[in-house]
Order: C-alpha cells, then sequence, then structure tokens
C-alpha cells in the first residue's frame, strides 16, 4: 500500500514537464499593432471608412438609391475627418 501524499521528485535536464507550472510560462502580451507599424487608432479606422464610403458611393451612382448617397457621404466624410487627426503614420 503506498502512502500519500508522496514527495515529487523533480526532472532530470532533459525530460520537460508535461504541465509546466505557471511561474514557468513566459508572460503574455496583449496583441497590438507592434511598434515597428506605429499607426494610430484614428488612421487604422478612418481609412477603411474613407474605402467604405466610396465604395458606398460607387453603389449610389450605379443603382441611384438615396441611401448609398446619404450613407457614403457620411462614411467618407467621418473617415476623412478620423484620417486627418491621426498623429503618427
Amino acid at each position: 500500500m503506498r502512502s500519500w501524499p508522496r514527495a515529487v521528485t523533480r526532472l532530470p535536464d532533459g525530460r520537460r514537464e508535461v504541465y509546466p507550472s505557471r511561474e514557468r510560462a513566459p508572460k503574455r502580451r496583449a496583441p497590438d499593432f507592434g511598434p515597428g507599424l506605429n499607426v494610430s487608432v484614428p488612421i487604422s479606422f478612418g481609412l477603411p471608412l474613407v474605402v467604405v464610403g466610396i465604395a458606398l458611393i460607387a453603389a449610389a451612382v450605379t443603382s441611384g438609391a438615396i441611401v448609398f448617397w446619404i450613407t457614403g457621404v457620411i462614411a467618407g466624410v467621418g473617415g476623412i475627418l478620423l484620417f486627418a487627426t491621426g498623429k503618427r503614420l
């Protein structure tokens, strides 16, 4: 009959732990754009809004729907304003 709890022995240097302890794991950082790109938030949201605005205006030209004109102009102007306020690129 075994006596529990028994002492935990250390693994040899050549072997790894099956479930490594949390203290041994490196700390994970939150995902970001990284220091190399240096893209600001207004630019990262403004540029796609400009592209969506252009696409909506193009859809308005082909279909003639007033909803596409209104949303395209709002998205385009909003994207240009956000893009213009960006400080870094």
